[in-house]
């Protein structure tokens, strides 16, 4: 994977959850060496208010693997990314292929990556692209 320094931000996003998915996700090996690779052994990662660290987030990853379709068609579509540093903020869509249905999920949420590249932390909310929006007034 490239350096944040050597691509964009949206790129970068872009490549990082998609190398994840393909060699984590997908994999049909034990995903916690793989997972070693993207993030680092404190990790937090806060989506809907729900926390999780590495024990949670290799337990979550487990039964997602156990969903998916056959060929899951993931893609990962970044509207937007900003970075400073060793932080991105980034607004995505996750599209992705269960056993019974397709599912996009809408990803708002802030990064902050290790020296080396891996995540270490992340903050955000998620919400199903079906789901009715409201409207004001």
């Amino acid at each position: 994977m490239q350096p944040l320094a050597q691509s964009t931000p949206e790129q970068f996003v872009a490549d990082f959850l998609t190398a994840f998915h393909e060699e984590v996700v997908r994999g049909d090996h034990d995903p916690a060496p793989a997972m070693a690779r993207f993030y680092t052994p404190d990790i937090v990662m806060i989506s809907d208010g729900v926390r999780l660290g590495w024990d949670k987030l290799l337990a979550h990853i487990r039964p997602v693997r156990k969903n998916l379709a056959e060929d899951d068609e993931a893609r990962f579509e970044v509207h937007e990314a900003l970075a400073d540093g060793n932080r991105i903020a980034a607004r995505l869509t996750i599209h992705a292929a269960l056993r019974k249905r397709r599912v996009s999920t809408e990803v708002l949420t802030f990064y902050t990556f290790a020296p080396d590249g891996r995540l270490h932390r992340s903050h955000g909310f998620t919400r199903p692209v079906d789901a009715p929006s409201r409207e004001a007034g």
